[in-house]
């Protein structure tokens, strides 16, 4: 993975479509601006729900959700997005989470990223390999 110029952290090789799905305003606003630094074209919504109605709407490379939020937790838009048609569903899916283990995710096609995470393990990852 090359760096972004001046810079230690790694850039993201083209230009993704991310969508980030957080509840806590400041870690969804800090990792939008990261990740927009780092080359990616980023939106955000609030909670599970939110983030169901974008993806219904809009296509995006990666889906980075948390798993717990209110309203609709990022297990169930996981398992939402699952069954979208292909033309609508990323092709890479995060799940950050610091209350859950890796293994809650067991069977799933989703990357698992323990909070709190460094922000360079993360541009690792969306730099990495579909799911």
């Amino acid at each position: 993975m090359s760096l972004m110029p001046g810079t230690s952290q790694p850039a993201i090789p083209k230009k993704l479509r991310i969508l980030i799905v957080e509840d806590h305003g400041p870690t969804r606003i800090a990792m939008s601006r990261l990740i927009r630094q780092a080359g990616a074209e980023v939106t955000t919504a609030r909670d599970g729900e939110e983030g169901l109605n974008l993806l219904l709407t809009q296509y995006f490379d990666v889906l980075l959700t948390d798993l717990r939020m209110p309203v609709m937790d990022g297990f169930d838009l996981i398992n939402e997005t699952m069954k979208l048609p292909d033309t609508k569903r990323p092709s890479r899916m995060i799940a950050i989470s610091g209350e859950y283990e890796a293994g809650v995710l067991t069977g799933q096609a989703v990357q698992f990223l323990a909070k709190p995470f460094n922000i360079d393990s993360l541009l690792n990852m969306l730099g990495g390999q579909p799911n």
